[in-house]
């Protein structure tokens, strides 16, 4: 895929786990919201659960974000059908836990959508080999960006599926370094970490910039001037002010 096309009018705004601001994080409502906000690209995140099925969590704790206990990787897809998801929201608002595939087609095909693989473990490649699946079968119509903090996740996508184009993200200087391994085509830095040296490097090496999480004006137009390609926000109207 050619990043090219991708980046044609930038930078692209992603909803940051979708609009997670106004719906639970990382759920469909959240995506569709994004998109009817304005946006054309959505961030979301997935793992595996015990029986291998992918669905979209910011966290293998289910204490943290769900009315469920226990760990996605312990449990059943089966059973994660009986909690849902959002429990700072109020129980109306409260949404079930989607499958990958639930989230792609419930989006338009129009939209950019940057799968980020969420492991545990710095060699767990499962994940990663049902997401390439997926794209070698023709199941993603929607032009893609596959991510991770893990670099060999990333570096095993690009060599399962070299024309797809991947993402390596840190938030911490010292996992900088990864990207030697990740060989990735955008780097993705926590705002926090925002360096000139970054934009050097990817300029250098013809790579792509995604940031996150941008959520002010100010941040976001200091990006601009710094030509950035993407913009990962949990503040979908940034893209309208």
């Amino acid at each position: 895929m050619d990043l090219t096309e991708i980046y044609q009018n930038k930078p692209i705004y992603f909803g940051h786990r979708g609009d997670r601001n106004n719906f639970p994080e990382n759920t469909i409502a959240s995506f569709r919201s994004t998109i009817e906000c304005g946006l054309n690209a959505v961030e979301l995140d997935v793992m595996l659960t015990k029986d291998d099925r992918l669905i979209c969590s910011h966290n293998f704790d289910l204490g943290k974000q769900t009315n469920g206990t226990g760990f996605v990787d312990d449990t059943t897809y089966h059973d994660l059908t009986k909690i849902k998801t959002g429990k700072k929201f109020d129980k109306t608002k409260q949404q079930p836990i989607p499958l990958l595939t639930e989230a792609i087609n419930s989006l338009p095909e129009n939209v950019l959508i940057n799968i980020e693989i969420k492991t545990k473990k710095i060699f767990d490649f499962e994940a990663a080999k049902l997401v390439v699946r997926l794209i070698k079968a023709n199941k993603i119509p929607q032009k893609i960006i596959i991510s991770s903090f893990n670099p060999l996740v990333v570096r095993f996508v690009k060599i399962m599926s070299k024309s797809t184009p991947t993402g390596y993200i840190f938030e911490e200087r010292k996992y900088f370094k990864g990207v030697y391994i990740a060989r990735p085509d955008c780097l993705n830095p926590d705002i926090e970490l925002l360096a000139d040296k970054y934009f050097h490097f990817c300029k250098r090496r013809n790579m792509r910039i995604n940031v996150w999480a941008v959520n002010s004006v100010a941040d976001r137009n200091l990006l601009i001037d710094k030509n950035v390609d993407g913009i990962i926000t949990d503040n979908p109207q940034l893209a309208q002010n």
